[in-house]
Parts: C-alpha cells; structure tokens; sequence
C-alpha cells in the first residue's frame, strides 16, 4: 500500500466540476437546502489576488485522507473558516479501506507530519512500518491533537462544486447520508480526493477477454477486502506489478504451498519499477531516502555509478546476513532509481520463492487459456488487475504534470487561484504526505497573502521544464504516471518558496552537528522543513540513521 490517500468518495468526473455525478440526481435527495455564507461579496471575491482581503475567508476542503487533513490543519491554523467533506464514514481514505494485510511502503519517520510525530515518542529513536489501521489511528490522533473534527462532515458527498452565477463564490451541492442535499457557498475550494479516483483495467485487457470469451473473473485490486479469500481454490493471474500487485501476489502465493490456491501468475509488461525492500533487516530501507541519497546526477550519466554501488552492495548485504534478491534483480536488469519509479515492496520476489510464475504481457485470452507475448501459456479463471488509476480527469484535469503547476493550481487559471489541489505528487522514493504537508502550507500562506503567487508565464515555463526534467529522469514512466515527482527536489522547492529551506550549512556542521548530520543522512522527512521550532529540531537531532550510514558518518 503506497502512502497515498485516494478517498473512495468524491470522484471528478469532468469539465462540469461534478463529483460522482451519475449519482447526483435530486430525484434521491428528500430535502434541498440553500445556506448562504455572508462573509464575501461577489467585488471581494473578484478582486481576491489584487488586495488583502478581510478575514475570515471560508474554505471547503474534499477529501478526509492525509492531504485533506492536513489541508484542513494548515488552513484552520492561518485563520480560515474550514469544511472539509468526504463522502465515508470514516476519515482516512485508501487506508481505512485497504486490503487485509496492507501495511505502508514508507516508514513512520518518513511519514508522519513534520509537527506531530509519530506515538509513542521513542518512534522517532525506533521507526516502523505501520499497517494502514496504525496509519489510520495516527491520523486520528492528529486530528484530535489540532482539534479538527468539528470541522470535518463524514458521509457528506460532494454531488458538485462550480463557479456561482457572478462568479464570486464557490457552489457546492452536497449529499449528507445519500439523502438530504444542501447547496453551500465558499472563498476558496481545496481538491485533495487523491489521484486514486477512478480504478483503471486496461481497455485492452477487457477487449481481449471479450473477444476470446473468457470464462473467468476480472476484478481491479482496489475492490479486494481479502486475497486470500477470494484466491481459494482459484487460478490467479495478477496484472501489474506495483507496491500493491507485490502484496496481493505474495498474499495469493502463500496459499500454493497448502494446495489452496493451485496457480499463481504474474503477468508484467515492462517489468516491476526498481524494487526494494520494506525492511532491510528489522529496520525500514526507507531511512536511507536521506538528501545524501537524493543527489542523484543526471539519468544520463547515473546508470553506471548505480551499477558500481550494487555491485559493491550486494556482498555487503549478504555480509549482514540479509537477502540481497532485489539488489541482484536491479543489478541484473539495470533498474536504477535514476530512471524507474519506485517499487517500495519486494513481496513479488517472495511470491516467486513460494512458487508464482512471472509472464510478459497478455498477448490473447481463450476461454481459461492466457497466451502471453513472450509465448508461454496458463489456464486462470481469475484476473487481478492491479494496473493502478485512470489518469485524474476532475474539472478537466487530465494530465496532473502538464496542466497543475507543481500539482497545485491550474494554469490555465493562473487569473483565479481560488480552486486548489493539494496531494496529487507521487514521489518515485519518498511519500505523499511530506509534500502535501509543504503544499498545504504553501496554499494557506498565498491565501492569506504572505507569499505572492506565480504568474501564468512563470507557471507555465517550469511545468514544461517538469515535464522536460520527468522524460530525461523516467523516460518508461512519465508519460503513465503524470503525478511522478523526484521526492527532494519538490520538497525544496516547496521549502524555498516558504522560506523554511532545512540550514544545510557549516554553520550548522559546527554548532550543532547532530543536526547537520539527521538533515543530510537521516530519512528525508517534512520536519526538516520545520527547523525553525526547537522542539523539531531537537527531534531530528535524536533520528535514527540507518546502520548502513550509521559507520561511516560517525567515522566521519
């Protein structure tokens, strides 16, 4: 499971700004409702970016998972009269509706908001990988901590939000328990569902089953409560090989060894992205994404520098008693972080060891029979597309890196930066939740008119630029997964802008060492970019480094 949120309600579904909209007839609804909020007039609204407006501004947030709650925080602490909307019962997102089993890909240290760390406190000193429940639990605790649940409306779905007729103030249409409706007014609009939206099995892969009438299941991984339930007694093919697909064929494997389960396939057609561990050890891999690790130089020159530190690396992980199969399959395939995203999950390796068969692409599909492209044959009757999402398409919105500037306001809107994204940044080795917290941050402070917004020129010279940058550095991954971002450099950019950059400098080194040595060697993490509180920065000082950096910084 990435750290990711995509709450399941509140879907876009086009330039309509409509959110689930085949649901959203009134013909359902018993009661309509008209509140109207008083604080903006249609002159205010207008002339929001030209002059400092009068406090408090009402926002409306979508979407209950970590970018929405910390939207929420951000905004609500710099003084705006806040909503936050989700259609669940439960805040979360993707987390509290995760598969059985599901634990994250990145490690509390890296997860966890840079103001409130991770319960109970020697979590900083000892990180761990949560399951999405723990996950769940901390966000809870967050929320209560920052006094945030009365600003918060579960099982309120968001039927549609546009422009009103003067186009001052935001409409909102929402559904509270599928059935009363109310139509809200707001400043501001803040859209933080996720790029998880709308599950997407690949129209080929249907065609192929249509054509060839197969006689078995096609299900897409985000609908799974349980793999091994539903596996029992099925030839399983799993489609995709992500952080997801790693889990569920692992979990689907477990039951060859008992006769249960009688197959199980692996079907990928460039491959699983470069593939590490949760754990190296008992220690999570992800407290080597430190800013040492992030200076990585042009893909163009790194493949073979990448090549020389696995090929030194995989006898020292060996020499630690740990497997080394994902350094060896990355040597072996050339798959470097320099140029594939992330695959922050190693189960697929494991489910090979219990006895899954890995097969290229789905060349045809003949009644139970599968023909692959690289010849081979297997007879399944159940598919398992974890081929992740469509593209998000809410308010038009189809390609995140070419139409949202650093995934946060829309270009072609450069002129009314009243609607805003916050969480749509998928970083190839780190988390969501770090830079959304440095997006909602940055989101509030323009708001409130502290920091000056871009101009459209400025806006569209560097997402051409990203968009430049992102085909150089993932030339296989660009172009399908448009929310990719290189983890450090968006988090300084953000940090920048704020002008909460981390004292990277040999004034730091000198005075406070331990510091200097967590900010560059220490996982990579949103309360860096808090350095300016004491408490953080006595926080960081106390990290734990991973042991395979530990030797030579202290040597150092």
């Amino acid at each position: 499971m990435t750290a990711a949120d995509a709450p399941r309600s509140d879907g876009g579904d086009g330039g309509h700004h409509g959110m689930n909209h085949s649901s959203s007839s009134s013909s359902d609804s018993k009661d309509v409702k008209v509140s109207i909020i008083p604080e903006s007039s249609s002159a205010e609204a207008k002339s929001a970016f030209s002059q400092p407006r009068r406090m408090p501004l009402r926002v409306a947030v979508i979407g209950a998972g970590p970018s929405g709650i910390v939207a929420l925080k951000e905004l609500k602490e710099m003084g705006f009269s806040t909503v936050l909307f989700d259609a669940a019962e439960r805040i979360g997102g993707a987390f509290a509706t995760a598969y059985e089993g599901a634990q994250l890909t990145t490690s509390s240290s890296l997860t966890a908001f840079g103001d409130f760390p991770p319960n109970p406190p020697n979590m900083v000193a000892k990180p761990t990988m949560w399951t999405c429940e723990e996950y769940v639990e901390y966000l809870n605790d967050y929320i209560d901590h920052f006094r945030l649940r009365g600003c918060i409306e579960l099982k309120s779905r968001v039927v549609s939000y546009k422009k009103s007729e003067n186009e001052a103030l935001w409409e909102l249409v929402v559904c509270k328990e599928n059935t009363n409706t109310s139509t809200s007014y707001f400043d501001r609009v803040v859209i933080a569902t996720g790029s998880n939206q709308n599950p997407n099995i690949p129209q080929d892969l249907l065609d192929k089953a249509r054509q060839g009438d197969f006689t078995g299941d096609i299900v897409h991984s985000s609908s799974i409560s349980s793999m091994r339930s539903l596996a029992r007694g099925r030839r399983v093919l799993i489609v995709g090989l992500g952080e997801t697909g790693s889990d569920l064929a692992l979990q689907a494997a477990e039951g060859l060894a008992t006769g249960e389960v009688p197959f199980v396939g692996i079907s990928s057609r460039k491959g699983p992205g470069h593939t590490i561990p949760r754990l190296l050890g008992d220690v999570p891999a992800d407290l080597m994404t430190s800013r040492a690790f992030h200076q990585i130089p042009d893909p163009n020159t790194a493949k073979s520098m990448w090549r020389e530190l696995y090929e030194r690396g995989v006898p020292m992980i060996k020499a630690a008693g740990m497997d080394a199969t994902w350094m060896e399959f990355n040597l072996e395939n050339e798959n470097f972080p320099c140029c594939r995203f992330g695959v922050k999950n190693s189960a697929w390796l494991d489910a090979l060891d219990a006895g899954a068969a890995t097969f290229g692409g789905i060349e045809k599909i003949d009644g139970d029979v599968v023909t692959f492209d690289d010849g081979a044959v297997a007879r399944v009757d159940l598919i398992v597309a974890a081929t992740g999402f469509k593209p998000f398409d809410d308010a038009g919105v189809r390609n995140v890196r070419a139409e949202l500037w650093r995934g946060v306001l829309r270009a072609a809107a450069a002129d009314d930066m009243s609607l805003a994204y916050v969480g749509f940044a998928r970083a190839a080795f780190g988390g969501v939740p770090p830079v959304a917290e440095l997006q909602a941050r940055w989101l509030a402070s323009l708001w409130a008119g502290e920091v000056d917004p871009p101009t459209r020129e400025q806006m569209e010279e560097e997402m051409q630029r990203a968009q430049r940058e992102a085909g150089l550095r993932y030339p296989l991954d660009a172009s399908r997964i448009t929310t990719l971002v290189e983890y450090r450099q968006a988090l300084d950019v953000w940090g920048a802008s704020l002008g909460a950059l981390p004292p990277l400098g040999w004034t730091t080194a000198l005075r406070r060492p331990q510091l200097w040595r967590a900010l560059w060697f220490g996982p990579l993490c949103a309360a860096q970019y808090r350095c300016g509180d004491a408490a953080v920065a006595a926080r960081l000082e106390r990290q734990k480094l991973h042991p395979f950096i530990t030797a030579p910084v202290r040597a150092w």
